[in-house]
């Protein structure tokens, strides 16, 4: 699972299961952001506390492209996400990754955070 597409499947397949194994797949000084800059956790334990809450929300996760070079990527993912009042919403993100040293090393999400806010929280 040393490739760029293994590490990062497996990812989406530990989402996709609602495992807890992608909080494994992270490099210790890892980076998260979105691409306003909105979001920003850096370190595993920073992007651990920011993603658990986000995955509660997440019923369902499927990758839709994937673009490999090396040890970057672009993977678009189509989340359905559930909110408190049992409504779903689908959402296509694109994603930029890095990997290195066989971990997820930096993502970098571009989506429609205002749409997701109000759909989860009002």
């Amino acid at each position: 699972m040393d490739s760029t597409r293994g590490i990062i499947d497996s990812y989406y397949e530990s989402l996709s299961n609602h495992d807890l194994t992608w909080q494994e797949l992270w490099a210790k000084d890892g980076i998260f952001t979105d691409s306003s800059g909105t979001l920003y956790a850096a370190g595993s334990d920073a992007i651990l506390a920011s993603f658990t809450p986000f995955l509660k929300g997440v019923k369902d996760v499927t990758i839709t492209q994937r673009i490999i070079d090396g040890n970057w990527a672009c993977y678009i993912v189509n989340y359905v996400y559930i909110n408190k009042s049992g409504e779903s919403m689908e959402q296509k993100v694109a994603e930029t990754w890095q990997t290195a040293n066989g971990r997820l090393q930096e993502l970098t999400i571009y989506f429609d955070i205002t749409a997701y806010r109000k759909f989860m929280f009002g």
